[in-house]
């Protein structure tokens, strides 16, 4: 029981820190949307921050399970799971009418330079997502399916940074220019 309510609450929190960012979301609007008392939130969390930053946890946990499916699907060569999982984003962030973006990219933006407690997981949950990533470009280049012109290490670390680049144009421009635009040099150039 308590796993499903904590669960439930870092949903909850996830979606409106995705929608309002972090400092617009007080903990009674979680604790009124996940319709419990007050005294249940410190149950589970310490404070704000606490709970900020297992909403961060949370969130990369997901998407990272996300990410991994695409990169160890067996049935496509390695560039092509890359490639695939930033296609399928991108139509994502579409069906969103191009908000919300990337929560800890967001939060990044927001709470790095706020708190060390909040720039030491946002760096830490990144560099998750950046090793899964360098995993399967080592893979690939092995098999000879990815360019070896720059180092796996190299590579994933611009593709993260550059993806998360492209969703903040994206989320000002409201528009797939600058995920597709991503996509096409990933796919042409880097990769």
């Amino acid at each position: 029981m308590k796993k499903e309510t904590v669960d439930n609450i870092l949903k909850i929190g996830t979606d409106l820190i995705l929608k309002n960012g972090y400092h617009k979301v007080g903990i009674n609007e979680v604790l009124d949307t996940a319709n419990i008392p007050k005294g249940s939130f410190y149950y589970y969390f310490k404070n704000k921050e606490d709970f900020g930053v297992k909403v961060i946890k949370y969130y990369s946990e997901n998407s990272l399970n996300i990410l991994n499916s695409y990169l160890k699907d067996t049935t496509k060569d390695h560039k092509q799971r890359i490639v695939t999982f930033y296609k399928d984003m991108a139509k994502v962030y579409e069906s969103k009418g191009y908000k919300e973006g990337c929560l800890i990219g967001n939060c990044s933006l927001e709470l790095s330079d706020w708190s060390s407690s909040f720039e030491r997981v946002i760096s830490e949950e990144l560099n998750k997502w950046q090793v899964a990533l360098e995993n399967c470009i080592k893979a690939g280049q092995l098999k000879g399916k990815i360019k070896e012109h720059e180092t796996a290490k190299s590579l994933s670390e611009f593709i993260l940074t550059h993806w998360e680049g492209a969703l903040l144009r994206m989320k000002s421009s409201k528009n797939a220019e600058s995920l597709n635009r991503f996509i096409r040099y990933l796919e042409k150039y880097l990769l």
